[in-house]
């Protein structure tokens, strides 16, 4: 992968084409779509006889964050004039925003484990992760329009500087932390905070490898090695073209897929309108 397209992946500049990064981003976003629009009136169906509040939730999110994703490579395929800064960050900043309160509020909400009911702990967790995702947004503002650090895109004054690539050094480590006290909790007496499925350690060793190449890119490119840009460009693109397949998959697909929980769901269904329940199915989360 030469440098120049490296650097397209990770800082797309305004006024230039950057049609290779928007199609390795945009074709995979437009998949998932399609997949999810296929989909659409059997997960209605069985969301709406679940009364699963937090399936409808994360679901809602994905297709939330597909489309904006979607839309932000749209728009940088067809705007090309230099002045259109502006509107790329506020995309790039609402799309980040979105992932990273994804990715937030599946952490807070399995580490509630059973303390907390289905309705309490989707509460708890939206607050949480809608706060920690603000507040990195808010911050990732005050770099972008306050002190003039393009984080997201290619400054040609010198994008090479520690200013930028610092603060992704700080978010890979403190992302690398996060997992990998995931990783370890299972070993401690806390180890019954988290679910015993494999899939949920899959994704915390996806997720700690991602952000661990996030982490070496930043750290090559502050240090004015172009190789930088295609490491960090390897982890841009997965983040942004399979994060959201990957906890589709993850945490949803079981879900969706279980032809017994059908029946079980249809059973409870013609009870609950028959007066013989009256509280919801309970909420789950895979």
């Amino acid at each position: 992968m030469g440098a120049g397209v490296c650097v397209n992946f990770v800082s797309p500049q305004p006024g230039v084409r950057v049609l290779a990064y928007d199609l390795a981003t945009g074709l995979p976003t437009l998949a998932f779509l399609a997949f999810l629009a296929w989909g659409l009136k059997p997960a209605l169906r069985k969301l709406q006889r679940s009364r699963s509040h937090i399936m409808a939730t994360y679901y809602g999110f994905l297709w939330g964050i597909t489309g904006l994703n979607f839309f932000r490579c749209i728009l940088q395929m067809v705007q090309t004039g230099s002045n259109h800064a502006t509107s790329w960050n506020v995309l790039w900043l609402l799309t980040r925003f979105g992932m990273i309160a994804l990715e937030a509020s599946v952490v807070v909400y399995l580490l509630q484990g059973y303390v907390s009911s289905g309705r309490q702990a989707l509460l708890n967790t939206l607050v949480v992760s809608g706060s920690a995702a603000l507040l990195e947004t808010l911050v990732k503002v005050l770099y972008i329009f306050a002190l003039h650090v393009p984080l997201f895109l290619f400054d040609p004054t010198g994008d090479m500087r520690w200013s930028k690539w610092s603060f992704w050094l700080l978010h890979g480590l403190a992302a690398m932390l996060c997992y990998t006290a995931l990783l370890v909790l299972p070993f401690t007496q806390w180890r019954e905070l988290l679910p015993a499925k494999a899939s949920f350690y899959k994704y915390a060793v996806c997720m700690l490898m991602l952000y661990t190449t996030v982490t070496v890119g930043s750290i090559l490119v502050g240090s004015k090695l172009m190789a930088g840009y295609c490491v960090f460009g390897v982890a841009s693109w997965l983040y942004y073209a399979s994060y959201p397949v990957l906890v589709y998959f993850t945490f949803l697909a079981e879900f969706f897929a279980d032809e017994q929980l059908d029946i079980d769901l249809l059973y409870y269904s013609e009870m609950r309108e028959a007066g013989c329940f009256d509280d919801a199915y309970d909420d789950s989360f895979g």
